[in-house]
């Protein structure tokens, strides 16, 4: 899956200035609010023409990933639509065996 993603020639490779976009610059330090939504505001508009965005999604959605901005959702945005797709794909329990 990680090959099929990078086959489709994602616009956040190969530029570290472009690819620090992505995630939070630094594990061990906080980033205030006011600057991560900025930052995940231009990762987003970099996905908007990004022609791995499928890809992306599709990888994104099977390794869950706790940060970061992938095809174009935060990894909160991530959780809550996967989350989406499991309820509506879940299989209704109408009767309860005996």
């Amino acid at each position: 899956m990680l090959d099929a993603l990078l086959r489709a020639g994602p616009a956040c490779r190969g530029d570290a200035a472009l690819a620090d976009l992505f995630v939070s610059p630094d594990a061990f330090e906080e980033e205030p609010d006011e600057v991560r939504r900025v930052r995940e505001k231009a990762a987003k508009t970099v996905c908007l023409s990004c022609p791995a965005r499928a890809a992306c999604l599709s990888y994104a959605l099977a390794v869950n990933p706790d940060d970061g901005v992938w095809a174009g959702l935060t990894s909160y945005q991530l959780r809550r639509r996967a989350a989406r797709v499991r309820r509506a794909s879940a299989v209704p329990v109408t009767e309860v065996p005996a």
